[in-house]
């Protein structure tokens, strides 16, 4: 009889032991899959913030690099001249907005196609044919470049 209680003593602390095993293999799998989840959700979302107000300033320094003239208009008011044809690039609600205008037609800022998230967003005359242009992030960083303003536009 002694034999048999302990088979049965045996085997039920084999099977709790293993169950308690299991468990601890279980919930520390949980608690990595929630921090790597945490993890990537802050990567994704400096990595967005970052594409977005990067890309902003690189977009429009392109785009005055490319253009036949420029003028600020205001702080966050560009205007590309082209041959036939003019673009207005503007800030309106955290979002960079770009509106291509024939050359009579008049200038302001709506009904543009929306081109980045970008808070923040300025243009600055520096003086010597040089604007600054710059962009703030959700996170505070500001991401700004400097380029020459074509020849033959004003800035104002």
């Amino acid at each position: 009889m002694n034999r048999a209680d302990s088979k049965r003593l045996t085997d039920t602390v084999s099977a709790a032991g293993s169950m308690t095993l299991f468990l601890i293999f279980a919930v520390c799998c949980l608690i990595m899959i929630a921090a790597a989840a945490s993890a990537y959700g802050r990567i994704s979302e400096n990595y967005d913030d970052t594409f977005n107000s990067a890309a902003a300033v690189r977009y429009v320094t392109n785009k005055l690099r490319a253009c036949k003239g420029a003028e600020i208009l205001s702080g966050n008011e560009l205007l590309l001249y082209d041959d036939g044809y003019k673009t207005l690039i503007y800030e309106s609600g955290g979002t960079l907005y770009e509106r291509l205008l024939s050359d009579g037609q008049e200038v302001s800022a709506s009904g543009g196609e929306a081109v980045f998230k970008a808070e923040g967003f300025s243009v600055s005359d520096c003086g010597g044919g040089l604007a600054e242009i710059s962009a703030e992030g959700s996170g505070g960083r500001t991401f700004s470049a400097y380029c020459r303003i074509p020849e033959g536009g004003r800035t104002d």
